[in-house]
């Protein structure tokens, strides 16, 4: 069974969330999504970039639950959708040196709202934006997490 606690920009500071995001790999997490945001008829060469490099990893869009501020319980959407594996994990990090939740709006593109799901199931949803997202694991997953140093908390940010 699932517990869904809370996580913020703070907690994934610096090697944490790479930390947590190799956590999700080897304990079964195998396909992400995330945002990829362009200005309306502008060349976007960071999404572009992306695009480009995660292009051999991408799969077909499918309906999965997503995180929305003050909805723990997530709904679903239609995503796009990438394999998530030790080098697409690189590759996705190589374009979130900032960190998983800062990648600020601009003329090249930008990236938000990271989501990994492990057998369709969401396991992280972050909300860019918001700087918070939601962590869905079970107690023991959870206690194995904070010992990796992230933090996360019980109930939303208000």
């Amino acid at each position: 069974m699932f517990t869904v606690r809370y996580v913020s920009e703070l907690s994934l500071r610096g090697e944490r969330a790479e930390r947590l995001l190799r956590y999700l790999l080897d304990h079964g997490a195998d396909e992400f999504s995330i945002t990829v945001m362009a200005l309306r008829d502008a060349q976007a060469p960071f999404a572009d970039a992306f695009e480009d490099e995660l292009g051999p990893y991408e799969r077909s869009p499918t309906s999965r639950r997503t995180f929305a501020v003050g909805d723990a319980t997530n709904f679903p959407r239609t995503v796009r959708r990438w394999t998530l594996n030790a080098s697409s994990l690189t590759r996705l990090l190589s374009f979130m040196d900032s960190g998983v939740f800062h990648s600020p709006a601009g003329p090249d593109g930008w990236l938000e709202d990271l989501a990994i799901y492990r057998h369709g199931e969401l396991a992280l949803g972050l909300l860019s934006h918001e700087q918070t997202g939601v962590l869905r694991l079970t107690l023991q997953e959870h206690m194995e997490v904070t010992t990796l140093g992230i933090r996360s908390e019980a109930n939303p940010p208000h």
